[in-house]
């Protein structure tokens, strides 16, 4: 049935008014697209519908990419409000190397010959400059304020391993800055670390021991050492951000539980959120690797986990916050993840973690030609009410 009208014996009932906008308070963000174009009383719907939405929670955003030239990659999104996957079709690309992703939201690609890097909720556009003058493998990149920083991932013939560079959008240009803490050193890739980003501050964590040291921005310095103690033995330590603290997923000691803390910037006080279910836990294992291959991305209010080499179901974290930005409890759920219908064997996974809104969406789809499909789950999700 067309949502423009209903069609009754020979008459036609135009829906409008307060009927339209409950009818349109209950579409998914990718058809009230499509929906706004359809009459001007349609669009003033959209808009007075927008305007009563909740908060938009974060996509999941993964890409599979082959491993060889040109590089080919397809893309799928999961939307947790309407707990749908999406494919998404777009232009063709001219991928230049692997597609890489250290932070949340932000994707890069680096060659001997160019560095292009997006940080926008859908990554759909991208800047293209020189290479940072250290040549590096596998580097944690992020942006902090109006620089992007690079660091550490260094090639064993380089002379620094722990070499950082900020390239300035102000000035268009690469700066080197002050070494990662010696500490680091051998633990100065984006496998063992994790990052976060807040205040003008790159937060770097060693996932196995939670070592933990800043990089300011403005100073282009380091600070730091700092061990992370939740209060209990954790064995992996990943840190994202939430508003301006930091939130700590851990895999505990000896007992195999996930737990997610609250974590201060300024004193690095420890709260307590919630722990994983043990239902859910399952659904992480890897038969051969266990849990130690555990990906975990924040985007706001959501917490994103899914296992890195057997990745067929995602597991998701909701941290429902209350006022003055306290954080009452947790809802967890998993979701088939799409992307393991079609086998992994010879291609690579990279994820990203971001708000996509009405306007982001109307842009790609008007201007950019991008297409959305939602696709159907073989799986129903499986959920836990809040403890």
């Amino acid at each position: 049935m067309a949502l423009q009208e209903i069609s009754h014996g020979e008459q036609e009932v135009e829906i409008h008014g307060d009927v339209l906008e409950a009818i349109l308070s209950y579409v998914p963000l990718i058809d009230l697209v499509p929906a706004s174009c359809v009459s001007k009383s349609w669009r003033s719907a959209v808009a007075s519908t927008l305007r009563h939405l909740k908060k938009p929670k974060p996509w999941l955003i993964l890409y599979k990419q082959a491993t060889r030239s040109p590089y080919a990659a397809t893309t799928l999104a999961y939307d947790p409000c309407s707990n749908r996957w999406i494919k998404i079709s777009k232009p063709s690309m001219n991928f230049n190397s692997a597609l890489k992703s250290s932070q949340s939201h932000f994707l890069y690609m680096l060659s001997s010959s160019k560095f292009s890097f997006s940080f926008d909720p859908l990554n759909s556009r991208w800047y293209h400059v020189d290479p940072p003058l250290v040549w590096r493998t596998d580097p944690i990149v992020a942006r902090v304020g109006d620089s992007v920083v690079v660091a550490g991932g260094v090639c064993q013939f380089e002379d620094d391993p722990l070499a950082v560079e900020v390239y300035d959008f102000n000035t268009r240009a690469w700066c080197t800055c002050e070494s990662m803490p010696g500490s680091l050193k051998e633990s100065a890739a984006s496998t063992w670390l994790s990052i976060a980003t807040t205040k003008g501050k790159l937060i770097v964590t060693e996932k196995q021991t939670g070592v933990t040291h800043w990089f300011d921005s403005e100073t282009k310095s380091w600070s730091g050492q700092y061990n992370l103690n939740p209060g209990q033995p954790v064995v992996n330590y990943n840190i994202g951000s939430f508003d301006d603290d930091l939130i700590l997923v851990g895999l505990c000691k000896n007992v195999e539980r996930f737990k997610i803390w609250k974590m201060s910037t300024e004193n690095f006080y420890f709260e307590e959120i919630g722990e994983m279910p043990l239902a859910f836990v399952e659904k992480l294992k890897s038969e051969s690797f266990g849990l130690s291959s555990i990906n975990v991305l924040v985007g706001t209010n959501l917490v994103y986990m899914y296992n890195s080499w057997e990745v067929e179901e995602v597991v998701v974290c909701e941290l429902i916050c209350g006022g003055g930005g306290s954080v009452e409890g947790c809802r967890w759920w998993s979701v088939e993840n799409v992307v393991a219908r079609e086998g992994m064997l010879k291609d690579r996974l990279v994820s990203t973690c971001s708000e996509v809104g009405f306007d982001e969406l109307q842009r790609v789809m008007r201007t950019d030609n991008w297409k959305f499909e939602v696709v159907s789950l073989e799986k129903e999700t499986v959920k836990s009410a809040e403890p």
